[in-house]
């Protein structure tokens, strides 16, 4: 089971090399700062809010849907403990 941290970091991932997008410059385009971004990266943010997704998938020019629309974000497949 994986955590919601991981399947975000995942899904960063997948969006970040699909559009070589940088850390840093996704932090220009959410407008979340750097330290926070990269705290998300290494999996050191633990609540990650809708709020945090939202801004993510706008500075990746998708939807907050898009972004969750995937079989790890279902709850039979996370710990949620």
């Amino acid at each position: 089971m994986k955590s919601i941290s991981d399947v975000v970091v995942e899904r960063l991932c997948k969006y970040m090399g699909e559009r070589n997008i940088t850390q840093y410059k996704l932090s220009q385009l959410s407008g979340i700062p750097f330290p926070t971004i990269k705290s998300i990266m290494q999996r050191r943010t633990k609540g990650i809010t809708l709020k945090t997704i939202i801004m993510l998938a706008d500075g990746l020019q998708i939807k907050p849907s898009e972004f969750i629309d995937d079989p790890a974000f279902l709850a039979e497949n996370l710990d949620l403990d």
